[in-house]
């Protein structure tokens, strides 16, 4: 767990360097740790995220106001806060004595800097939207204090993850280095500095050996780019790599049977559904329709056989541990049969052409993505569909979704579904980032409106609850999946605490070697 130790002293810490050139292999060594993963992020500033995917990177290089713990949620970078009786007021108590990687001091200067960087105009914050809703402006009260004014109150801050885990990083020296520069060259108060990388291959990072929060026991973490599984699978079992990535059925069966291998996971950390263009795919306009494609996939039997156990059939985008979940909800069953008569009561003939958005990679929210999407794909063509396949690997995904490209049919996973009214807005609104609109309900925009000022807990769940028993009678979208993450860990890692409902928060700094 990162316990939150105080600092008793901090040496200045060289600036980074960082090298294209080929750096020694290494595994089994003292404190040096490789993961092998099918996705490498190398998006190096919080301040521009892209996905959530980019939390790879930025848990090992920042901290946030608050971090992210097995426990859930904690104080980090601000040791405590008060919020005004009309919520309009947050001050945060910053923790002092903590230094950047490379020796600048920690102040309020830095995470007013930090947090005017999303909520600007032009901000490329994948997440910029509630806080540029939600908020005035930041105010330095002193070296140690900040003060964010809001528009309204914004009591989701401290639910949702993404909203307090913006990574802090120090003003003079971005401002001095530029966007680019600090691409190159990142700088922040994490557990671990960038100290090396090849494009597309590999990073490497090193301790921080005055972390305010407990040096790590690990010293060096080298991140491999691993595309194919099995390929992963030997690298773990050869003792060239201590940790694995994305474990499709197959591969957790195989691991299952090796007793020198563990599975660790981070429960609940996604949920994903099925959306569709208005646009392209009028017909998906009818509810009929998108009741089709929820009764013609098989959810259990990919789950079974498939993701390996590692999720289950969802009943709603709010998994059992999401703010708002709403029990007793039921999930459309498996009936080809029932899907193609729907169809033809919508005046939709066998051979109907769709396109379908077909994610070559997978995100932790969907452990085996490709495999996953082209079952889909198939029980589609099963009930009388002619789907058209587009594959695309991350980046053209993303650039798809946010460009408002998205195909007749389309996958949207989400990842750390702490807070359901995140997902709401990343999704289900017409303003929605990553949806583009193709969901427009008057009364989503109400409900979300609703939530996002309510100071009172158990009225902003029932208001939440609203927007999951509405769109369970709409089916705007299809639910999906409830996924778990699971690595498996060779039999040097001793221990490991993973981030609550995060794959993608790593918290490299908790594990410990056997050895």
């Amino acid at each position: 767990m990162r316990r939150l130790k105080t600092l008793m002293g901090a040496a200045l810490v060289g600036s980074v360097l960082l090298t294209g050139a080929a750096a020694p292999v290494f595994a089994a060594e003292d404190g040096k740790v490789v993961i092998a993963q099918p996705l490498l992020r190398q998006q190096f500033d919080p301040t521009g995220v892209v996905a959530t995917t980019d939390f790879l990177v930025h848990d090992n290089l920042f901290d946030g106001l608050i971090n992210l713990t097995e426990e859930g949620l904690r104080p980090a970078l601000a040791v405590s806060w008060t919020v005004s009786a009309d919520g309009k007021q947050i001050d945060f108590k910053l923790r002092e004595g903590v230094k950047f990687h490379n020796g600048d001091p920690f102040t309020a200067e830095d995470v007013k800097f930090s947090f005017d960087r999303v909520m600007a105009p032009d901000s490329v914050h994948a997440y910029r939207t509630p806080f540029q809703k939600a908020m005035e402006s930041v105010e330095v009260l002193g070296t140690y204090d900040v003060r964010f004014n809001l528009k309204a109150p914004w009591p989701g801050f401290f639910t949702g993850a993404r909203n307090a885990l913006v990574g802090i990083v120090p003003a003079a020296y971005y401002q001095k280095v530029g966007t680019e520069g600090f691409q190159k060259a990142p700088v922040g108060t994490g557990p671990f500095k960038l100290s090396g990388l090849k494009p597309g291959e590999w990073t490497e990072f090193t301790a921080n050996e005055d972390y305010w929060n407990g040096a790590p026991e690990i010293k060096v973490v080298r991140k491999v780019l691993v595309k194919e599984a099995f390929t992963r699978y030997a690298m773990l079992a050869k003792g060239e790599a201590d940790v694995l990535m994305d474990l499709t059925g197959p591969l957790l069966e195989k691991i299952r049977e090796n007793k020198d291998i563990r599975i660790v996971s981070a429960k609940y950390s996604g949920t994903s559904a099925i959306y569709f263009n208005k646009t392209s795919f009028p017909e998906s306009q009818d509810k009929r329709v998108r009741l089709a494609v929820a009764h013609a996939m098989n959810l259990k039997d990919i789950a079974d056989n498939i993701l390996g156990g590692v999720c289950e059939p969802a009943t709603s985008i709010a998994t059992p541990a999401t703010f708002g979940f709403l029990p007793g909800l039921k999930r459309n069953e498996y009936d080809p049969a029932k899907a193609k008569q729907l169809l033809k009561e919508a005046g939709i003939e066998p051979g109907k052409e769709i396109t379908f958005l077909l994610h070559t990679e997978s995100f932790g929210s969907l452990p085996n993505a490709p495999q996953t999407l082209e079952s889909i794909a198939g029980y589609l063509e099963a009930v009388g569909f002619k789907v058209t396949r587009v594959p695309v690997d991350t980046g053209a995904w993303l650039q798809a979704l946010r460009g408002g490209k998205q195909s007749d049919v389309f996958y949207g996973p989400s990842s750390i579904p702490d807070d359901a009214s995140l997902t709401m807005d990343g999704w289900y609104l017409p303003t929605s980032v990553w949806s583009s609109g193709n969901i427009d309900e008057k009364a989503y925009v109400d409900i979300f409106s609703r939530q996002l000022v309510e100071t009172n807990v158990e009225k902003r769940v029932a208001i939440i609850q609203e927007f999951l028993k509405l769109e369970d009678e709409k089916r705007t979208a299809v639910p999906l999946f409830w996924c778990n993450t699971p690595f498996a860990v060779g039999p040097r890692v001793k221990g490991w605490e993973l981030g609550l409902g995060s794959g993608y928060h790593m918290n490299l700094d908790t594990l410990k070697l056997a050895n």
